[in-house]
């Protein structure tokens, strides 16, 4: 079986090449590619097919004769040039992860960033009429309750310290204390997450930063088990444990016009009908709405029902707006 997103990066370095190099035969292409001509020929003809991804449809266009093949495409000439809103977008992601990075690492963020900025500067400057037009991007950090959190975590983490915490879920009415063992911190969803052991539930557990309301490094040091893996916790890589263990379950299906796509990253095969319904830990309804709504159409939730109601309210609420 071919998978696509193995195809796809075929493509993506095939295409570069032949608008460098159009001399290149096909059998010299497909070497540099790491792949048979043959195999790089029936990529080119899946460019054709009825369900070609969008975006490739009449932007590519690859002509085959004899031994040579040739593209012509306006999306792949050399060199590639950030414009003025992708450079700004560009320095907004670097601040971010300033932000979140240790003090010690962040220097080498601050020298990209002034290179960057710099850039812009000239290119702005350069522009029409060669008027000046300075462009300053702010990156909004966490809160600094939360990067003090962050740093007596981080701290810990490294040294294999054992953490009291003070933390405090939605549903409590004041933040519990609890000693913890920090495996790893995790970033996703724009939140920064803590796998640690509790030795109050004497289980893995995941904690949210925005929910710890005070950390203290004890002087009691841990060891992480041989056998501790974020796979535990992770899932393509959205976090999908929380600090309770989930009681549901979201249950997914996907139609036949996108259910081969998602068996790939899942590992699941598809059902006889072409569908494919994937089940989830439901640790993050949030997630979950916002998940089954990118995929429009072609995503129902089969399960919990009080999940599928708040995806039919969000859809109603935005139809009204």
């Amino acid at each position: 079986m071919i998978r696509a997103d193995e195809r796809l990066q075929r493509l993506l370095m095939a295409f570069p090449l032949m608008a460098d190099e159009p001399r290149l035969t096909l059998e010299e292409l497909a070497q540099r590619v790491g792949t048979e001509a043959k195999v790089l020929t029936r990529d080119f003809a899946s460019l054709e097919r009825w369900d070609t991804p969008a975006g490739w449809v009449d932007t590519v266009q690859v002509f085959i004769q004899g031994s040579q093949a040739s593209m012509h495409s306006s999306h792949f000439r050399r060199p590639q040039k950030l414009n003025r809103p992708e450079m700004l977008a560009l320095d907004l992601g670097l601040g971010m992860l300033q932000r979140e990075l240790p003090v010690d690492e962040q220097a080498v963020i601050t020298q990209a960033r002034a290179h960057l900025q710099a850039v812009t500067v000239r290119r702005a400057a350069s522009g029409a009429e060669g008027q000046r037009r300075e462009g300053t991007v702010q990156a909004e950090g966490a809160p600094e309750p939360q990067l003090a959190m962050l740093a007596i975590l981080q701290t810990a983490f490294e040294a294999r310290l054992v953490v009291q915490l003070e933390y405090q879920r939605p549903t409590d009415a004041q933040p519990g204390t609890r000693r913890v063992r920090p495996y790893a911190l995790v970033r996703a969803d724009a939140t920064v997450y803590m796998v640690a052991w509790c030795e109050r539930a004497e289980g893995l557990r995941v904690f949210r930063l925005d929910r710890v309301t005070g950390a203290v490094a004890t002087p009691d040091v841990f060891q992480v088990p041989g056998d501790f893996s974020l796979a535990q916790v992770l899932q393509q890589g959205h976090v999908f444990a929380r600090d309770e263990r989930p009681e549901e379950t979201l249950v997914v299906r996907y139609s036949p016009q996108v259910a081969r796509w998602v068996a790939e990253r899942t590992g699941r095969a598809v059902a006889a009908d072409g569908t494919l319904d994937v089940p989830y830990p439901l640790a993050d309804e949030a997630w979950a709405v916002r998940h089954v709504l990118q995929y429009g159409p072609d995503a129902i939730v089969l399960s919990p029902a009080s999940l599928r109601d708040r995806v039919v309210a969000v859809l109603d609420e935005l139809l009204g707006a």
